[in-house]
């Protein structure tokens, strides 16, 4: 008896569950209000950036050579201001092998000069004057990188609150 409650419960569940997939995906939307219209990625107007524009995922991994031609690594990640969201330094991986053994140095993004690849047209090199190489710092990550930026850079706790947090006025009973 248990079984056939089962799977009739089990064959009521699917067909519920089917019925309403198909309410879904047949579901007409009303003509004459566009602003709940969505429309079909398909249907989408297509953008690009500007030809002198360059995407961020070209740059990371970007090899990065003096302006003598001597190559001294890669960029690992760049920093953006949360100010104004604009690149600020780049992040150098330098030596080691497959990141192991690296030496991470931090480049102002004003010092990094980006040009096409002679041998590569559709890669970017990255140059840099070998006596900004030899005055930069090394990078360490920030300790907090687990929290989570603030809504904006101006955002504060509301006035009586503070970011730490609330510590219990007497110690928690044990049951």
């Amino acid at each position: 008896m248990k079984k056939v409650v089962i799977v009739l419960t089990a064959s009521l569940l699917g067909a519920g569950l089917a019925t309403g997939a198909w309410g879904q995906a047949t579901q007409t939307r009303p003509s004459g209000d566009t602003s709940t219209q969505r429309t079909d990625d398909k249907q989408r107007q297509a953008w690009s950036p500007d030809p002198g524009a360059v995407e961020t995922s070209k740059l990371i991994g970007t090899r990065v050579k003096t302006t003598d031609g001597k190559d001294v690594g890669e960029i690992d990640q760049l920093i953006v201001s949360q100010s104004d969201g604009k690149i600020t330094h780049a992040v150098l991986g330098k030596g080691g092998v497959l990141g192991i053994g690296e030496t991470k140095l931090v480049l102002n993004w004003s010092d990094v000069k980006l040009q096409r690849d002679p041998d590569k047209p559709d890669r970017w090199v990255a140059m840099v004057e070998q006596a900004k190489l030899d005055s930069a710092p090394r990078y360490e990550a920030r300790k907090d990188r687990d929290t989570a930026p603030a809504a904006s850079p101006g955002t504060k706790p509301p006035a009586g609150r503070s970011s730490e947090p609330a510590k219990p006025s007497e110690p928690a009973k044990k049951y």
